[in-house]
């Protein structure tokens, strides 16, 4: 059995990547943004400069791809926030903010993923300024650039030609990508028959859906009208061909994923009807 590798060996690696921008340190991140925090209410203009300005200073590589817990401190003056009508509610500024983070150049994909959020304000002695810490589980991101591909379940998954490597980061080759997209292929399409299954077997929605979370993949699927437009999106009937030109092209390495794919197929479909049985 290969030896574990050390917590100094993972600290480094983590310390490498996370200096890149590569990956959060051991999934958490924060940064001081030494500009003034505008509410939501401010107007489309104001917020979309707001914006841009937040992202000018994001230097990751990466998003969260699953669910995070936020927490943003306003510094501000706080005789302005007591004695004057200046300052907006907190949750006028999350928003603001929350918008700021989300999408290609955030550093997460959509504000659906904040599990838990925090905002608070202190006086700052400063110009105004704000900071914000996130923390998510250490394997839960990806690499920019990221893409989205429909799956069977209707929802879209992010998939990238990067992945995190000892630190650095590594292209994607074409074996690597289609292998990855067949595997998010089956758990999606193995989580919508366990919960038609389950179902037709007398289980209401939300029994069928949680049921059916243990044979679902730990990637997160998003519903399309989270996904922002400036994400490339792939259909699936689009990556499909595209997967199939690839097939006739190296036929040999095509038949190692399906073949490898096929006995877990199969496990699933037994998984699925004893489950559908047992409700």
């Amino acid at each position: 059995m290969a030896d574990e590798m050390s917590f100094d060996e993972e600290l480094r690696l983590e310390r490498k990547g996370a200096d890149a921008g590569l990956n959060p340190m051991f999934g958490e991140w924060q940064h001081r943004f030494d500009f003034p925090p505008v509410p939501y209410g401010n107007g489309a203009a104001q917020r979309g400069e707001f914006r841009a300005a937040i992202q000018a200073e994001l230097k990751n590589r990466w998003l969260y791809s699953n669910e995070i817990h936020l927490e943003i401190t306003l510094h501000v003056d706080v005789q302005t926030v007591l004695e004057t009508d200046e300052a907006a509610d907190l949750d006028n500024y999350a928003k603001a903010i929350l918008d700021g983070l989300k999408g290609p150049n955030g550093i997460m994909i959509d504000d659906t993923q904040v599990q838990a959020l925090t905002i608070s304000w202190i006086d700052g002695y400063r110009p105004p300024a704000f900071t914000i810490a996130a923390k998510g589980s250490p394997d839960d991101f990806v690499l920019k650039p990221q893409e989205f591909y429909e799956m069977p379940d209707g929802l879209w998954y992010p998939h990238g030609r990067y992945l995190w490597s000892q630190g650095g980061s590594e292209p994607c080759d074409d074996f690597n990508h289609f292998a990855g997209l067949s595997i998010t292929e089956l758990m999606s399409s193995t989580k919508r028959r366990a919960r038609a299954e389950m179902r037709k077997g007398g289980a209401d929605r939300l029994r069928s859906y949680q049921q059916a979370m243990y044979l679902s993949n730990s990637a997160r699927g998003f519903h399309r009208s989270r996904i922002e437009d400036e994400f490339p999106m792939h259909a699936r009937r689009e990556w499909q061909a595209e997967r199939a030109r690839w097939a006739e092209a190296d036929p040999e390495r095509s038949t190692m994923i399906e073949e490898s794919l096929r006995g877990i197929r199969d496990g699933h479909d037994r998984l699925i009807e004893t489950m559908a049985k047992l409700g």
